[in-house]
């Protein structure tokens, strides 16, 4: 392998048409997993009888079953959806549990007395959850957020079991023709450690101005 070759399999291969697509993947399980998590996070966080049986059923689903095993369960039944469109189901319901629980635990933590003193003032539960309590989750569950952010990440690589063409099929695919698994995979190490290395960056700053924002908010309400 000479230096062309690596430069065809790193730039055009992996980096210009591979990662465009991981990305794809990483924001729109993100996207969906958010919806999930939060909806279900709140819900759950309200100790339905019956209801929050079945989401602990669900949570212990995403973290017993192999992420791959569900990916191939809904790529067995789901024949009419594309590869991706299947990816992101999978991805978002495995990392959507996640983000319940996070979600769950945050609004656990908040004192029980905030509901109360928020009745005794007339405010409805939606203006008391998202005017009072949800500032509150966020400072509490932004790092962890963070964290399963990148997990999430690296999650993508599982599409490549059904066909989806993300970093780690590409490199399946250009094994053939270039037959160096070490230099290849090393390539798609790098990119996946760059991505997440950026990406936790990036996290860390929105957490930051997120938390500036709200005990901004906070402090001009106590004044």
């Amino acid at each position: 392998m000479n230096v062309n070759d690596l430069k065809i399999i790193f730039v055009d291969v992996l980096i210009k048409q591979a990662l465009p697509l991981t990305l794809q993947l990483t924001f729109a399980s993100l996207l969906y997993s958010i919806i999930i998590g939060f909806t279900l996070g709140v819900v759950r966080s309200f100790r339905i009888p019956g209801i929050d049986m079945i989401l602990g059923i669900y949570a212990q689903i995403a973290r017993a079953v192999p992420e791959m095993l569900i990916l191939l369960f809904l790529y067995a039944y789901l024949t009419k959806g594309s590869v991706f469109s299947i990816s992101v189901t999978a991805i978002s319901l495995v990392q959507g549990a996640y983000i319940m629980e996070i979600i769950k635990g945050s609004l656990l933590s908040v004192n029980a007395g905030q509901w109360e003193a928020a009745r005794s003032l007339s405010l409805n539960t939606f203006t008391t959850l998202f005017n009072i309590i949800i500032p509150q989750i966020l400072l509490i569950a932004l790092p962890a957020l963070v964290g399963q952010f990148v997990l999430l990440v690296k999650s993508t690589s599982v599409a490549s079991t059904i066909g989806c063409l993300e970093l780690t099929r590409r490199a399946q695919l250009i094994l053939p023709r270039y037959p160096f698994p070490l230099a290849i995979y090393g390539m798609v190490l790098i990119i996946f450690f760059a991505t997440c290395h950026i990406l936790t960056m990036l996290g860390e700053i929105f957490e930051k101005k997120v938390t500036k924002l709200i005990m901004g908010s906070e402090n001009e309400c106590s004044v």
